[in-house]
């Protein structure tokens, strides 16, 4: 070897590792390709129980500004067969108020999506159902599109009501302006009706109660977002705005109790030749025990924490009368990738006893059953439960 061989060694090594550094810099460094999800099918959830096999309920999280709130599993709810997204004034991760948003688990494409819903007119108050797909919840190449059905709540004037429609293509800047006011003859704020959209490859039309409300055509100067761009997750949330934002949906002045949206159903189906037909037929309501004294299990939530390594588990309690019933001593089993954690929590005000599970970083699928609930002077038969298990899968 030379015995200049080690020095011109090291001198290219420091010059690889430079232009390394520079390439890095500059954007040019080969990126790994990112996997596309796979496109779901067709469904209906009546929106009945909640059903961890296609939804998640985000948890100990938020989205900062214009968000007023965090996101927290407790805020969504299931009682007499609907489905319950609860805003109040507990306060998480240093924002005042706490809601629920209820996301899909898979990504959709082309096709109908509609839901059954009662807004929350409250000025300050976003009531939603949309799809969404964006760097964290990347349904193709990780930029955000989203198309929106959004109740914003100072448009409620006059027994009427204006919903906003919308839809942003590879927009991470939020950069484009495709809101459009829609007006409708009613409060919908009263009753249940039926809001959804069409998503084709060259345009998506908007739909109330089965019947075209408004559309937009796919444009150089206005493009739609586009399957092979990415898929979309499908989204129910409520939220306060910020005064950031107060001039578009109004200032929020919390009314001193919690405020609810409820969902009955919603559905998608797939392909661009879909047609909004008649309404799902709804379930039969749960039946609750005739014994007064009665106690019953009316849910089981299963969430995982933000590392994926645990699992809480969230059991609501009810009465005879369907009442959230507090202070409740609930015992449960855990099994799966899982088998320990808490086993014994007392429900709070809202009926509601939380259970963490033991930590594993292999975790897979992990199952929660409640095996006793009792309180002084009431009675319990799992027979009577409208859930008593439940499974999460990662």
């Amino acid at each position: 070897m030379s015995p200049h061989g080690p020095r011109r060694w090291v001198t290219l090594l420091l010059v690889s590792l430079v232009l390394l550094v520079f390439a890095l810099e500059a954007g040019t460094a080969p990126k790994r390709p990112v996997k596309p999800p796979p496109e779901q099918d067709s469904f209906t959830d009546v929106l009945d129980v909640y059903d961890t096999s296609r939804w998640m309920k985000a948890d100990g999280w938020k989205n900062g500004s214009p968000f007023d709130n965090a996101w927290s599993a407790e805020n969504i709810l299931f009682e007499g067969g609907d489905m319950i997204i609860r805003l109040d004034n507990t306060a998480r991760l240093g924002e005042p108020y706490s809601s629920g948003n209820y996301q899909s688990l898979g990504f959709y494409g082309y096709g109908c999506y509609e839901a059954s819903f009662k807004p929350i007119a409250v000025p300050g108050v976003v009531t939603s159902f949309f799809t969404f797909a964006g760097p964290y919840d990347n349904g193709g190449n990780g930029k955000h599109n989203e198309i929106d059905i959004e109740f914003l709540g100072n448009y409620f004037l006059g027994g009427k009501t204006w919903v906003q429609f919308n839809f942003y293509t590879n927009d991470d800047n939020y950069a484009s302006h495709n809101e459009y006011l829609h007006e409708l003859p009613f409060d919908a704020s009263k009753e249940f009706h039926r809001y959804g959209f069409r998503w084709t490859s060259s345009r998506i039309d908007w739909y109330v109660d089965g019947k075209w409300a408004y559309g937009v055509d796919d444009s150089p100067e206005s493009p739609t977002p586009k399957t092979s761009d990415s898929l979309q997750k499908i989204m129910m949330n409520v939220w306060p705005v910020d005064q950031s934002a107060a001039g578009w949906a109004g200032y929020f002045v919390y009314p001193g109790d919690p405020l609810d949206a409820v969902y009955k159903w919603v559905r998608f189906t797939k392909g661009e030749d879909c047609v909004f037909g008649e309404a799902p037929k709804e379930p039969e309501a749960p039946i609750l025990p005739a014994d007064p004294a009665a106690l019953l299990v009316s849910d089981i939530a299963l969430t995982l924490t933000s590392r994926d390594t645990q699992v809480i588990t969230r059991v609501s309690v009810i009465g005879a009368t369907g009442a959230p019933a507090a202070g409740v001593t609930v015992t449960g089993a855990w099994s799966g990738d899982i088998t320990s954690g808490d086993t014994r929590r007392d429900t709070n005000a809202e009926g509601i006893a939380t259970f963490y599970s033991a930590r594993s970083r292999s975790l897979q699928e992990v199952t929660f059953c409640v095996t006793d609930i009792f309180r002084t002077g009431s009675t319990y038969d799992n027979e009577d439960n409208w859930e008593t298990c439940d499974t999460i899968t990662k």
